[in-house]
């Protein structure tokens, strides 16, 4: 089915410990809201399908940037397992990336020139995109070597 989607991204620096190097109960216990600094909001809409088949919905639409060169994105997920999320990218810049709260994933991060290991802590996951066509994801992004920075994607799908 034929969409809207409309992409608010709020990503801030996060003056944390590595996520990469220590453990998940940190993550969850030593947090506070003076870990992060002041955050950049990108607002994005973009056109794209969604359909339920097989017992998964799949959101997926087409991006063209100025960091990632022109992408195609997919978002996924089990009905039956709905907050354990995939995002995938494809085109000049590649990535998987999985999201389940309170789970530290590491994922890959391919420029076209050289992958990288990106770690990812997420904090919530609110999933209402059945229901309400709504995302939330709350999550902290490091590339090993670089400054972390934490970052709430919220996802408005709207049918056309």
């Amino acid at each position: 089915m034929n969409c809207k989607v409309k992409i608010t991204t709020t990503q801030s620096d996060y003056k944390g410990m590595s996520i990469f190097d220590c453990a998940v109960k940190e993550l969850m216990m030593n947090e506070t809201i003076s870990d992060y600094t002041e955050g950049d909001i990108i607002e994005t809409t973009l056109f794209g399908e969604f359909s339920t088949q097989g017992g998964k919905f799949t959101l997926s639409y087409d991006e063209e940037s100025e960091y990632m060169g022109a992408t195609h994105t997919k978002v996924e997920f089990s009905l039956a397992e709905p907050n354990l999320i995939s995002i995938v990218r494809g085109g000049a810049v590649e990535s998987f990336m999985v999201f389940e709260k309170h789970k530290r994933n590491i994922c890959v991060y391919n420029t076209g020139i050289l992958p990288f290991d990106i770690c990812i802590f997420t904090k919530e996951i609110t999933n209402q995109l059945l229901e309400k066509g709504y995302l939330e994801l709350d999550y902290i992004i490091e590339i090993k070597g670089a400054c972390a920075q934490h970052t709430v994607m919220k996802m408005e799908v709207t049918r056309l």
